[in-house]
C-alpha cells in the first residue's frame, strides 16, 4: 500500500473520528456527561492526532494536543463540564475540522491562537496548567516522525535500560504499582501498546522500569511478539477501576497485575501459523468462553465499486434480452427466467447496499452548520435529528450536503424568529429545528420542519408580483404561493446579508434535488412552521419502471411517479375549452396529457379513450393522467445519462436498453408535466381569441 493510499485512510478515519466526537459533545450539551461520552470524544481527537503527528501534519498535531490536553483534564475531573466549557469545546472541535480540511487540500492551516488561548486559560484556571505544559513540550517530539536508518540496536536497549535506571523513586512514594506485559496479540487489528503507557502517564503514573530481561538477539527478533514489560508507579488519587478501564478494550492481549508486590505478568508468545493448537491439560481449570468474534470489514476503492455497479446494469440488460429471446422464440422458460430474475435483483441490492451509506454521515454537519447561524444570527436553534441510520446509496449522500446546508439555513433566517418576536408569540426562546429521513416505497423522505412562523403568503406573492415573477392579476392557490420561493432570485429578505438575500439558494436547492431525480414539497402553517420534505431516489443507476408504447415509440415512465393506471370509462372523460380533458379520479378532475403530442411521436391514438391512463404525481403540477397506447411491461431499468452521451433533452430523464436491444427513453415526468401545462395555458387564450 503506497503512502498516499494509506493517508486516504487516515482522512476518513478522521472523518468518523470528527462525527464521534461531534456527537459526543452534543449528548454532553444535552445533558449525558458520564464517562463513556467523555472517553469517546477523548479518543476520537487522540487518534487524529496520533495520525497527524505520523504523517508531518504538525500545525494539526499542536493544535490537537492542546485540545487533547484539555479534555483530558475533563476526563480526569480536574475541569467540570460547564456550558462556556463545553461551548468552547466545540468551537475546538470546529477548527479542528478545519485543520484536518487544510491538511487534507494542501491548504493553509486555520488561524487557531486565540482558541488555543483560550483552551490553555481553561487549563491553568483551573489549575491543570503546570502538568499539561510538561505534557505539551513532550508529546509532540515523542510523536513526530523520524528518519529510520541504520542504528545499532544493542546501543538503543543500552540507552533505554539506562534512562530507567536513571529514574529515582519520588518522596512520598504511591502506594500501589502497576505492571503490565503486551503480548503477541497486542498490537492486531491496530493496537498501539505504547498508547496505554500514555494513558497510566495521563493518570498521574510513573515509569520506574522496563523488563528487557526476554528480549532475544537481533537476528531471532519476531515483530509479531510481546518481550517488554513495564512497572508503573501510580498516585493515590488515582484508582485501580480507572487503570483497568485503560485496559477494558484489549482483553487478554495483555497482562496486567495490580498492587504493591503483583508479580510481572510472565511473557506469553504466540505459537507459530503452522504448528498445531496446545491440547489442555485435564489439572487446568476450564476457560471462559470466548465470545463471538465482531464482524470485519475492509475498505474498498470506490472505482472498483462502481465498476461492479456498471456489470449488476449490463447483468440487468443482459437478463431482459435473454427473457426477450426466449419469449420470441416461443420457449418456456418461465420458471428458470423467474429464478434469474430474483437472483439478479438480489445481486443488484447487495451491490447497491456496499455503496449505501447512514445519511448520518451528512445529518452530522448540521451541529456546526447551526453554531455557525448562531453566531451570526443570534438565534439559538436545538436540533433533533430522526433516522441518521437510514441508509441510500453514497453519490446520493455527496450530492445531498449543498441542497440541506440551503435549506437549513433558510429555515434559521427566515423561518424560526428571534428570541423575543418567539416568547412574545408563547414559544419558547429557542426555536427547534427537526431532520428526519426514512425509506419509504423504494424512496427516502427527508424532512426539515421548523417551529418558525411558517411561509408568509401574502408577502411571497407580493414580492413575487414586484420581481415580475407573476402578473398582478393572477390566482394562484397556497401551493403554488410557496413553490415561488424557489424561483430564481426570489428573495423576501429585507437586507443583503452573510446568510441570504441574493435571491440564489432555493432555486439551486430545487434543481439540485431535481437533478438527483428527485422532487421537493413544502408544507406550511402561519405561525407555527414550515416543513421541507424531500424524496429521492435511493440509488442513481437501477429503478423499475414502466414499459409503455406511444404511437411508435417505446418509453419508459418511472415506477416512483405512477399513482395508478386505467382505462377511462366514457364518463369519466370531460372537456376544458378546445382539445383540452380532464380525467375524474373518484370525485377529483385532473388534466389529461397526451404523451404523443408532447414527445413528437407519429401515429398518435385520437382520442383518449381508445389508450391507457397513467395517473402520476409531480412536485410542482401535482397529479395528472399521462395518456400512452398501452402498458407492454414493468421491470428494472439501467439509467444511462443523455448528458454525458448526447445531450440535455426537455422531458426526457435519460435512456435504457431494453431486452430487445432497443433504445427507449426514460420521461421526466415532472419536467413534461409541468412543460405540457404551460403550453396548454399558453395555447387556450389564442384559440379562444381565434
Amino acid at each position: 500500500m503506497t503512502s498516499e493510499e494509506i493517508q486516504a485512510i487516515f482522512f476518513e478515519e478522521c472523518a468518523e473520528s470528527l462525527a464521534a466526537a461531534e456527537a459526543g459533545l452534543a449528548a454532553c450539551k444535552a445533558g449525558t456527561q458520564d464517562a463513556d461520552t467523555v472517553n469517546a470524544i477523548f479518543r476520537a481527537v487522540h487518534s487524529i492526532k496520533g495520525g497527524g503527528g505520523a504523517f508531518g501534519y504538525t500545525a494539526l498535531q499542536a493544535y490537537t494536543h492542546t485540545f487533547e490536553t484539555l479534555l483530558s483534564e475533563v476526563r480526569e475531573g480536574i475541569l467540570a463540564l460547564s456550558a462556556p466549557l463545553i461551548d468552547l469545546l466545540l468551537r475546538a472541535l470546529d477548527t479542528l475540522t478545519d485543520h484536518v480540511t487544510a491538511a487534507r487540500e494542501g491548504s493553509e492551516a486555520p488561524e487557531d491562537a486565540g482558541l488555543i488561548a483560550e483552551m490553555t486559560g481553561a487549563q491553568v484556571a483551573n489549575g491543570g496548567g503546570t502538568a499539561c505544559e510538561a505534557g505539551a513540550e513532550r508529546a509532540p517530539e515523542a510523536e513526530a516522525p523520524g528518519d529510520f536508518g541504520d542504528f545499532d540496536f544493542d546501543s538503543m536497549l543500552d540507552d533505554i535500560a539506562g534512562s530507567f535506571a536513571a529514574e529515582a523513586e519520588p518522596a512520598g512514594a504511591p502506594a500501589w504499582q502497576v505492571r503490565l506485559r503486551p503480548h503477541a496479540g497486542a498490537m492486531g487489528n491496530g493496537g498501539e501498546p505504547l498508547l496505554l503507557l500514555r494513558e497510566l502517564e495521563m493518570l498521574g503514573g510513573e515509569c520506574m522500569s522496563c523488563d528487557m530481561s526476554a528480549i532475544p538477539p537481533l537476528g531471532e527478533i519476531d515483530p509479531h511478539q510481546g518481550y517488554l514489560g513495564w512497572t508503573f508507579l501510580m498516585p493515590t488519587a488515582a484508582s485501580p477501576d480507572e487503570v483497568r478501564e485503560i485496559f477494558d478494550f484489549i482483553g487478554d492481549d495483555c497482562g496486567l497485575a495490580i498492587g504493591q508486590d503483583a508479580p510481572m505478568p510472565p511473557m506469553r508468545l504466540a505459537a507459530p501459523a503452522s504448528a498445531p493448537a496446545p491440547q489442555p491439560v485435564a489439572a487446568q481449570p476450564v476457560p471462559p468462553p470466548v465470545a463471538a468474534p465482531q464482524a470485519q470489514s475492509i475498505r474498498i476503492d470506490l472505482p472498483k465499486l462502481d465498476r461492479l455497479i456498471d456489470s449488476v446494469g449490463e447483468l440487468v440488460i443482459a437478463q431482459a434480452m435473454m427473457a426477450q429471446r426466449l419469449a420470441s422464440e416461443g420457449i418456456s422458460a418461465s420458471e428458470e427466467l423467474a429464478l434469474l430474475d430474483g437472483l439478479t435483483r438480489e445481486i443488484q441490492e447487495s451491490a447497491m447496499a456496499i455503496r449505501a451509506q447512514p445519511i448520518g454521515s451528512v445529518f452530522s454537519r448540521v451541529p456546526r452548520i447551526l453554531r455557525d447561524l448562531a453566531a451570526s444570527t443570534g438565534k439559538q436553534v436545538r436540533l433533533e435529528l430522526v433516522g441518521e441510520g437510514t441508509e441510500l446509496d453514497k453519490t446520493v449522500i455527496e450530492r445531498l450536503g449543498e441542497p440541506l446546508t440551503h435549506l437549513i439555513r433558510n429555515a434559521v433566517d427566515h423561518g424560526i424568529e428571534s428570541a423575543e418576536e418567539r416568547v412574545a408569540a408563547g414559544k419558547n426562546a429557542e426555536g427547534t429545528l427537526v431532520l428526519s429521513a426514512e425509506h419509504r416505497s423504494g424512496r427516502i423522505l427527508i424532512r426539515i420542519a421548523d417551529d418558525g412562523r411558517g411561509i408568509d403568503r401574502a408577502r411571497v406573492l407580493a414580492k413575487a408580483v414586484e420581481k415580475g415573477i407573476v402578473p398582478a392579476d393572477a390566482q394562484l392557490s397556497k401551493e403554488d404561493i410557496d413553490a415561488l420561493i424557489f424561483a430564481p432570485g426570489f428573495s423576501t429578505a429585507a437586507e443583503v446579508t452573510s446568510v441570504s438575500g441574493r435571491g440564489v439558494g432555493m432555486d439551486v436547492v430545487r434543481q439540485n434535488v431535481k437533478d438527483l431525480g428527485g422532487r421537493i414539497t413544502i408544507e406550511s402553517e402561519q405561525g407555527k412552521g414550515t416543513t421541507f420534505t424531500l424524496t429521492l431516489p435511493l440509488t442513481l443507476a437501477i429503478s423499475d419502471g414502466m414499459i409503455v408504447h406511444v404511437g411508435d415509440q417505446t418509453l419508459v415512465v418511472p415506477l416512483t411517479h405512477v399513482v395508478e393506471s386505467l382505462r377511462p370509462q366514457p364518463g369519466d372523460l370531460q372537456g376544458l375549452g378546445t382539445g383540452n380533458q380532464m380525467l375524474n379520479v373518484r370525485g377529483r378532475f385532473i388534466p389529461v396529457l397526451p404523451v404523443c403530442e408532447a414527445i413528437g411521436a407519429s401515429r398518435c391514438p385520437s382520442e383518449a379513450g381508445t389508450g391507457v391512463l397513467i395517473v402520476v404525481d409531480t412536485e410542482v403540477a401535482g397529479q395528472a393522467a399521462l395518456l400512452v397506447d398501452d402498458i407492454c411491461d414493468q421491470r428494472q431499468f439501467v439509467i444511462k445519462s443523455l448528458d454525458t452521451h448526447y445531450r440535455a433533452v426537455e422531458g426526457v430523464a435519460g435512456a435504457t436498453i431494453l431486452g430487445d436491444g432497443q433504445v427507449a427513453l426514460i420521461l421526466d415526468v415532472d419536467g413534461l408535466v409541468a412543460g405540457a401545462l404551460a403550453r396548454s395555458d399558453r395555447i387556450q387564450p389564442e384559440r379562444q381569441a381565434a
